[in-house]
């Protein structure tokens, strides 16, 4: 089976979940009193999830696709299941994407290329990419809206979390559920079972990079 699992959310209809930044820092206070936080490395996407409640012989298919992950042993790719697409392209968008500058002094930035414009992104979309040499998903969420119109025309956007070193100018971006690369936290419970006939179960995952 490959790594990372693609069909996860295939495989059940997802009830209830959450998809936040988990952010790496600690927090100190001086002798004057005043509180002072210190980023230890950019955010990780953190999700839970609860199916909703299927015959059981329906939800095999889930519960065997989890416990082929073997703990955290293995990778499954996730979104945010409450916005799979850009705001503004309710149905996705059919355009091509590419970074076409990215900036030194500021990690909150990117700059995207859409070859056949149209692109309409507002706050709360995600854009997506691989990175890096083996390679890597990196996942962002753009935080000032922009538009790209014409086609090949660029645009700058603001985005969280942090871009990592390793993003080349040139790679593809998807918007069309942008996905990040995520293992199962440890502890795991088992499935809950429902007047004899149906199953449900909870699960939690996070980022790996």
């Amino acid at each position: 089976m490959a790594d990372p699992r693609s069909d996860l959310f295939d495989l059940c209809t997802i009830k209830t979940t959450t998809f936040w930044p988990l952010f790496r820092q600690e927090l100190s206070r001086t002798a004057g009193g005043v509180t002072q936080a210190k980023d230890l490395g950019s955010a990780l996407w953190r999700a839970s999830y609860t199916t909703a409640p299927a015959r059981i012989a329906d939800a095999a298919a889930i519960e065997a696709a989890l416990i082929s992950l073997n703990g955290s042993a293995r990778s499954f790719l996730a979104h945010d299941l409450r916005r799979p697409f850009p705001i503004a392209h309710p149905g996705g968008y059919g355009g091509a994407l590419s970074i076409s500058n990215l900036y030194s002094e500021d990690a909150f930035s990117i700059q995207l290329t859409a070859a056949d414009g149209g692109l309409d992104l507002r706050p709360g979309d995600y854009i997506g990419f691989e990175y890096g040499p083996r390679p890597s998903r990196a996942l962002h969420m753009i935080v000032e809206a922009g538009k790209i119109v014409t086609p090949g025309a660029s645009k700058k956007f603001k985005l969280r979390p942090a871009l990592r070193p390793g993003a080349e100018i040139g790679a593809a971006v998807t918007v069309n559920r942008a996905a990040c690369e995520m293992i199962l936290e440890p502890g795991q419970g088992a499935p809950s079972l429902a007047e004899g006939r149906t199953s449900s179960l909870s699960f939690t995952a996070i980022q790996i990079l």
